[in-house]
């Protein structure tokens, strides 16, 4: 069944509503650490969990949250309140619905593989994301070990590095990176993401080896994964850090903040625009347009330009 949609006056309702929960005595704060169904789990503590009901009309609560809750009758819990979040990181479903994936996130690390190969499209899709909400995002290139050469993987390191991407070779079987991978996620809030088959949940079991977590092989028939993580759970690590481990997916697009350009969420093209004739340059043909140039010049990379193009055509006609 679709969700119920809100009218302004509702919403401002639920906030204030909301807002004056936040602020009172009758309640305490927790962490939420997984989601499914109706009901939430939330930590009170390290250590403590609770399984919470869900007020009616708080919108989408997800991993990362911060969550007030109050205690009912027979030592029921409800989820009252959100806390305001530091970011959301949201996708458009193939519904053309909007789905919040997790808050209050300080690291995005994007999972390609050597095998289904990488997307540079959806990397990019990915960076967008990351850019707009303020998160720093780390590129991973997992099953290093299925190549018999590092120097540069589908030409990534050419393409990102100069951008400031961190960019991580990761093997689970021969343990290449997996130092490195570990120190990047100390003292950090992080979401490991991307699509179906890259080896998300190795990478996951690997760094939790006493969390049972469901790995699945590629198929054979079409080279892509089988979807073996249902929901997003947050696990504490050994040695500092959170990481939020998500759902494998067949794509990811992006939701796009209409108050921002959609040309912001490309670094060297929102450092390039600046010397665009029109502040309001959607570097398609316009004249005396400095990205354009930059791609003529081949200081603005062309596949990047043309997934710029790709996605700005997709925003148009949502």
């Amino acid at each position: 069944m679709a969700k119920r949609r809100l009218s302004q006056q509702q919403k401002k309702r639920i906030e204030a509503a909301q807002s004056a929960y936040r602020h009172s005595d009758n309640h305490q704060q927790g962490l939420v650490v997984s989601h499914q169904g109706g009901r939430i789990l939330v930590e009170l503590e390290p250590g403590i969990l609770i399984d919470c009901k869900i007020k009616s009309n708080l919108g989408s609560i997800v991993c990362g949250d911060k969550v007030a809750i109050e205690a009912g009758t027979n030592e029921e819990h409800r989820v009252m309140a959100i806390l305001p979040r530091e970011n959301l990181l949201q996708r458009v479903d193939g519904f053309g619905q909007v789905r919040a994936v997790a808050a209050n996130i300080t690291q995005l690390l994007i999972c390609l593989a050597v095998s289904p190969e990488p997307n540079l499209f959806l990397l990019d899709q990915y960076l967008l994301s990351a850019e707009q909400q303020g998160i720093e995002a780390v590129i991973l290139i997992n099953k290093i070990d299925l190549l018999p050469s590092t120097t540069d993987p589908f030409e990534i390191y050419s393409i990102y590095q100069p951008l400031g991407y961190d960019i991580i070779c990761t093997s689970v079987e021969t343990d290449q990176g997996m130092t490195e991978f570990r120190q990047r996620l100390i003292g950090q809030l992080s979401v490991l993401s991307g699509v179906s088959g890259v080896g998300k949940s190795s990478l996951t079991s690997y760094l939790l080896p006493n969390e049972t977590i469901k790995i699945a092989n590629i198929s054979e028939a079409n080279e892509e994964g089988r979807h073996t993580t249902r929901t997003s759970r947050l696990y504490h690590l050994t040695g500092g850090g959170e990481l939020i481990d998500t759902p494998g997916v067949r794509g990811f697009s992006p939701f796009v903040d209409g108050a921002r350009p959609l040309a912001h969420g490309f670094r060297e093209m929102l450092e390039a625009s600046g010397g665009c004739r029109f502040h309001n340059c959607q570097h398609l043909d316009e004249p005396n347009c400095a990205v354009i140039d930059g791609v003529s010049k081949g200081k603005i990379t062309a596949s990047r330009y043309q997934n710029y193009l790709k996605m700005l055509s997709q925003e148009k006609s949502s």
